[in-house]
């Protein structure tokens, strides 16, 4: 498992510089516009809006990876492992940007659109295609039902637990586990149940709300540690490259190790090269590719650039000997005790928790549900459906280190052919990036003249 997470993570670097270089660095030049775009007025048309495909998408990624995931990869990789995330986001955003663009060129069109890598790839590379379409159809049913199912309930029962706990409702047990994943899967159900246009008003009202309160205190939690800011940012510097001390030399070891579960966390977090977010991107109401693409730039800035950063920092300005842990969810909860208090924190960090693995869950099923679809064409999803929903409360109760490798190694899996499709079909990308830089140019000559 070490081996293949170090393997996928000069994947997906590479992949990420690539494609980034390939679309001219479009996800920098245009960022400004990226970061407007969710502002911008929604398009009418079939399917749901751009910005609750993009919110669907963004609750989808936006989870227990922000939080426990980043803590996690402290413990593991240390604070060099912050970097190594930040280099996965600023790559992944050309990553996305160009697999939502093929998406889009893709899609089956009509009353409710809809697509994703399955199609890009059996319509964009013929037989080989087909092939690779089945493999991350398979792999991505299986990342929805043991990857999603399984973590984001997992940690969504630590954090229920730890919130029924410090308000003394309950005392945290395996049972009251159980009980938490059945009513999540109940829950979830009467989401998932209305289709894609449901899960999608769902996520416009939940993500901005949730994010924004968790952006919040985060930056509250930093600024009470503020001294130690610099500090937090020179040791993620030093860690990202293995260097002992500030006169010291280089430590291979401590650069391969933050490199790799850096990277590891950074895909699993934003989905970059996965392919997941392009299934919920490709029901949009937009027309035009490259404006849904930027939508998928801010989705990863949001994401990592900024979630997994205040997790991040709020951590590492905490002055916890953070390699004292064991989980990363306790760490999480010890160093926003830190600074606010443990009750406050442990309300803010669990209610936090619940609404981040939930979004997850929700999106997470569409995408597997989307995956069986294409596998089995003709056949009623409800089958895939019922088994997602039974895993729940299965994932509730399982070990939280099963639960994190079994979702990283369907993440896995699932990059594997998507990212060979977006390497063979990155020139299509990059002509409509072209073509929108061209139109941008002759309207904003248009305009002058005026």
């Amino acid at each position: 498992m070490d081996a293949l997470g170090l393997v996928t993570a000069f994947m997906m670097l590479s992949a990420g510089a690539f494609l980034s270089a390939r679309l001219g660095f479009f996800q920098f030049t245009h960022l400004g516009r990226a970061l407007a775009a969710p502002f911008e007025r929604s398009r009418n048309g079939a399917g749901v809006t751009p910005f609750q495909a993009m919110a669907t998408a963004l609750g989808s990624s936006v989870g227990t990876a922000n939080i426990a995931g980043v803590a996690g990869a402290i413990i593991l990789g240390g604070p060099g492992a912050v970097f190594w995330m930040w280099a996965a986001g600023l790559f992944g955003m050309g990553t996305k940007f160009c697999e939502i663009v093929l998406s889009m060129l893709y899609r089956k069109s009509g009353a409710e659109p809809g697509g994703g890598p399955m199609l890009y790839m059996e319509r964009g590379l013929g037989r080989f295609g087909r092939t690779l379409a089945r493999l991350f159809s398979l792999f991505g049913c299986f990342s929805a039902l043991f990857g999603t199912a399984l973590v984001q309930s997992n940690t969504l029962a630590l954090a229920a637990n730890g919130l029924l706990g410090s308000l003394g409702a309950l005392r945290p047990s395996a049972a009251s586990s159980i009980v938490i994943g059945v009513l999540t899967a109940l829950l979830a159900g009467a989401v998932i149940f209305g289709g894609a246009k449901r899960i999608g008003r769902f996520s416009e009202r939940a993500v901005p709300v949730m994010a924004a309160a968790y952006a919040i205190v985060s930056l509250a939690a930093i600024f009470m540690n503020r001294a130690r800011l610099a500090g937090a940012f020179l040791s993620v510097v030093r860690g990202a490259f293995g260097i002992r001390s500030a006169a010291g030399g280089f430590m291979g070891a401590g650069l391969i190790r933050a490199m790799k579960v850096g990277v590891a966390r950074g895909v699993y977090s934003n989905e970059a090269g996965v392919g997941s977010a392009p299934i919920a991107h490709a029901a949009s109401s937009e027309t035009d590719p490259v404006r849904q693409g930027l939508l998928g730039v801010f989705e990863v800035f949001a994401d990592t650039i900024v979630m997994c950063t205040l997790t991040a920092f709020v951590i590492l300005t905490s002055g916890l000997d953070f390699s004292a842990y064991r989980d990363g969810t306790a760490l999480a909860f010890a160093a926003f005790s830190h600074p606010l208090g443990a009750k406050p924190a442990a309300v803010f960090l669990s209610a936090s928790v619940l609404l981040f693995a939930f979004t997850s869950i929700v999106g997470w099923e569409y995408y597997g549900e989307r995956c069986f679809s294409y596998l089995a064409k003709g056949v009623s999803a409800a089958p895939f459906r019922a088994a997602f929903l039974l895993l729940i409360p299965v994932g509730a109760a399982v070990a939280p280190a099963f639960a994190w490798r079994a979702g990283e190694l369907f993440n896995y899996l699932m990059a594997a052919p998507n990212v060979t499709a977006l390497l063979l079909l990155s020139g299509k990308a990059a002509r409509e990036a072209r073509a929108y830089k061209m139109f941008e140019k002759s309207h904003k000559r248009s305009y002058n003249k005026g």
